[in-house]
């Protein structure tokens, strides 16, 4: 199998999985066809459309947030790549489950711009760091809130677990954070004690990947030189405290303007679910009481504790979780035929369309853009090798074949001499 045939497999995957998102809702919609019919009597396409492009703006403004801590590190960094990042991130994060592969997308387009890998892991934890701290921030709100009457949803104990251990994950991930940008030892100390059992995972997967022929040169190259990998971290955890000590020099009002922009695009998404109450014409004022304070900042408390359990799912895009989730807190709003149409438009505006967004970006990078043109340079590169090889080896004959008769001449030259 050829580079170009597997590029070819993984659009073939990006496809099959935006088809399935596609048939699941399709079926969503086909099966409860009266009900989402009752519940679009009366839309408002005008609230749908605001809606919509406050979701986008989650793209946007996430974008610009690791753009403004990137260009710290490396002042060439483009605003159309950050956001294009962003994206891709999003999409990956939807397809994959606990979002593991938002991180690593988001990392292949901007080193793919241009940036440093442990430049890209600098900015990408501090952006991680800005997550963090909304969300632990928004946690203990809540907790504050409900501790004193001033919010009340449905779910009692399984909220407070929730809360619990969203402060306690946030948190002492936060506290990690911070302790290895600014001691290194520490992280230093955790890779070395990975890299033993990863170590022998590696070794394992290179003898394996020795027996492919086209692979064998670099897989042997590996081998050689087992603790390569290990040093290569060690240096980049270097690196990143290197990094670090800049953000701390220059980089603190990069990192005050992430804090915020990480704060508008959360809310920015949030605020959807209110503009599709709007968009059904559903009433914004809950019937039940839920908190003090306008109705929006009351759908955005309810988002942002619904939120919290999308994070914790270990399926791709919370697919189960989301709904059931979704249609618990937001009762006091969203009751009889409105639950379909309401939960159809939720995932549209806040997963689908940023994800279509980001597929888009993706086949782009999948695509003739990128891939097929390192593709196209890697072997044009082998064939110069190749030539470059048989010249040599022309050379090396040619040479040889000068040697050869330079001998012969003078054998001929002696034979003469002799005669005379």
């Amino acid at each position: 199998m050829n580079r170009a045939t597997l590029i070819r497999g993984i659009q073939l995957i990006v496809t099959l999985t935006l088809a399935s998102f596609a048939y699941v809702l399709y079926s969503e919609i086909h099966d409860k066809q009266e009900s989402l019919a009752a519940g679009l009597a009366h839309v408002r396409p005008g609230w749908l459309l605001v809606g919509a492009v406050l979701a986008l703006q989650e793209g946007v403004f996430g974008g610009l947030r690791i753009w403004v801590l990137g260009r710290v590190l490396w002042p060439g960094l483009r605003v159309r790549t950050a956001v294009t990042s962003e994206f891709v991130l999003m999409f990956c994060a939807g397809v994959t489950p606990g979002q593991a592969g938002a991180a690593p997308s988001q990392a292949a387009v901007l080193v793919h711009g241009g940036m440093r890998l442990v430049d890209v892991a600098t900015a990408a934890l501090l952006t991680a760091s800005c997550t963090v701290s909304f969300f632990l921030l928004s946690a203990v709100a809540i907790f504050t809130l409900r501790h004193h009457g001033m919010l009340v949803l449905q779910g009692g104990q399984q909220i407070e677990w929730l809360l619990l251990f969203t402060v306690a994950m946030f948190g002492s991930g936060l506290v990690a954070l911070i302790a290895a940008a600014a001691y290194p030892p520490l992280l230093k100390a955790v890779v070395r004690a990975l890299s033993v059992p990863l170590g022998r995972l590696l070794r394992a997967v290179l003898l394996g990947v020795r027996r492919v022929p086209r692979l064998r040169a670099r897989a042997e190259a590996a081998l050689a030189a087992p603790g390569s990998t290990t040093a290569r971290l060690l240096r980049s955890v270097d690196e990143f405290h290197q990094g670090f000590r800049i953000y701390m020099r220059r980089g603190k009002r990069a990192y005050a303007a992430a804090l915020l922009l990480t704060f508008a695009f959360f809310c920015s998404r949030f605020a959807v679910a209110y503009f599709i109450l709007l968009g059904l014409g559903i009433p914004t004022s809950p019937s039940t009481f839920v908190s003090v304070g306008p109705p929006i900042f009351q759908v955005i408390l309810t988002q942002t504790l619904l939120n919290f359990a999308l994070y914790m799912s270990p399926t791709p895009g919370a697919s189960g979780v989301a709904e059931l989730g979704s249609n618990a807190l937001m009762s006091p709003w969203v009751r009889g035929a409105f639950v379909v149409p309401y939960v159809v438009l939720w995932r549209v505006l806040t997963l689908f369309l940023c994800m279509f967004v980001g597929g888009i970006y993706v086949f782009r990078y999948l695509g003739t853009d990128v891939l097929e043109e390192r593709v196209k340079q890697t072997e044009a590169e082998k064939r110069a090798l190749e030539e470059a090889a048989r010249a040599a080896e022309e050379a090396a004959r040619a040479a040889e074949e000068a040697a050869r008769a330079a001998e012969a001449q003078d054998e001929t030259a002696g034979g003469r001499r002799g005669v005379g």
